[in-house]
């Protein structure tokens, strides 16, 4: 459903006002500073080619709410004059010259600027264009009383003198050079980050790699090998087939989670039961360096609606890491409890920690820790699994940590099942 906000008359001197309102009308129906930004600048460019070609026009916006609560909300821009028209439509979005011999930069760049930018021509003449950027998905719907008190305030707003409005106009440049500028470096950030990973992946794939190569040509070169180093030497290649398939695994599952499609195979569980079976699966990593576990299960059972294998599989990334990260005879620590709706699973340890400046970034893709040896320690997967798989469920995961060498602690919390007698399952 459109609902009108304001219609206004555009002209040569409107359309520094223009802006004003622009920016007010975003602000008030929920666009961030970065979205304001974005349409007032595409709007106010295509107003200039309605004023340059035309000479006048009109601009109205409409907050389209959506057929339902699915739908997003968005805020529309109409820009519409009774010019001459666009002779050459296509060629004007594809950035050819007109036949002035210029690229016609300001409708291409307003294009990109927002989410939608439609052009149509009515049969009386003229040309009207509609732009469009959507609201976040965490605003507020807002139904027709809603809109009619935000366009009473929006009447309230006094206009911007020519002056801040180019105050305005250079500090919305400066924040969007600034958002460039961090862009930046996330996007170097991320091509180090995967230039690290493509390394340690081919250093993952070569050891078992190189472990079968050399088993098999000892197997070749040993046709009669006695039975017992024979089924030692199956034993070894089927610990590094089972290492590669946990490595292709993982890559998957990343690749699944990313595209939205893993089917969760959901049942209740006692999230103690869940924490046990962990421990249970990360045995060997935790007897491997000596470690001491401690493990508290909440004195209640805590019913959660999860996919045990993958519910399992995120408590096991968790235990195993805190053993991976953990300097040999360190401490580990698992403990469930309930707070309010959920169900809390805490995986605590001695170990290495994290500083505060990887603290933020613990549970980004590729990112990797160090294992103490001056090694990376695995392919920076795991925790993108861990959060996205949590998240996957309703739930949510927190990493905190004291600085370097305070050891770490990872929290997941996930919404109770309300089980009633008749409906908890059987043993």
């Amino acid at each position: 459903m459109n609902h009108s906000i304001l219609t206004t008359r555009i002209t040569a001197q409107t359309l520094v006002p223009l802006r004003t309102r622009a920016r007010q009308v975003g602000e008030l129906f929920g666009l961030d500073q970065m979205q304001r930004t974005r349409f007032v600048t595409a709007l106010s460019e295509i107003a200039r080619n309605a004023v340059q070609y035309a000479g006048e026009g009109l601009v109205t916006f409409i907050l389209d709410a959506g057929d339902d609560d699915a739908s997003p909300q968005r805020l529309i821009g109409c820009v519409s004059d009774r010019g001459p028209g666009i002779d050459d439509l296509d060629g004007v979005m594809k950035g050819r010259l007109n036949a002035q011999l210029q690229v016609p930069l300001g409708i291409v760049g307003s294009r990109r600027l927002v989410d939608s930018l439609e052009f149509a021509s009515p049969p009386g003449g003229g040309t009207v264009v509609t732009l469009a950027i959507a609201l976040s998905r965490g605003a507020p719907r807002l139904a027709a009383p809603d809109v009619g008190a935000l366009v009473d305030q929006l009447a309230r707003r006094k206009p911007q003198s020519p002056l801040e409005e180019l105050e305005q106009q250079n500090r919305e440049m400066l924040e969007a050079l600034q958002e460039l500028r961090s862009k930046q470096l996330e996007l170097k950030l991320a091509d180090q980050r995967k230039n690290q990973f493509l390394a340690t992946l081919a250093h993952e794939l070569r050891n078992p790699l190189g472990t079968l190569h050399m088993t098999i040509e000892i197997m070749r070169r040993h046709e009669h090998m006695p039975p017992a180093q024979l089924v030692e030497r199956r034993e070894v290649m089927a610990r590094q087939v089972q290492q590669l398939s946990r490595l292709v695994d993982d890559l998957m599952d990343v690749s699944r989670i990313s595209l939205g499609k893993v089917a969760l195979q959901r049942q209740f569980a006692d999230v103690n039961d869940l924490a046990r079976e962990a421990l249970e699966m990360t045995q060997a990593a935790i007897q491997a360096k000596r470690h001491a576990v401690s493990f508290q299960p909440a004195p209640q059972a805590l019913m959660v609606d999860v996919d045990v294998a993958r519910m399992k599989q995120v408590l096991g990334n968790l235990i195993h890491n805190a053993a991976r990260y953990t300097t040999a005879g360190g401490s580990i620590g698992v403990s469930v409890r309930r707070e309010d709706a959920y169900a809390i699973v805490d995986v605590a340890d001695n170990g290495m920690g994290i500083s505060p400046q990887e603290i933020s970034n613990v549970f980004g893709l590729f990112v990797q820790g160090n294992s103490g040896d001056g090694q990376p320690a695995g392919l920076g997967v795991g925790l993108t699994l861990v959060q996205r798989l949590v998240e996957a469920h309703g739930g949510h995961v927190r990493a905190a940590s004291a600085g370097v060498g305070q050891g770490s602690r990872f929290t997941v919390s996930l919404p109770l099942h309300r089980v009633t007698p008749d409906s908890r399952p059987a043993p």
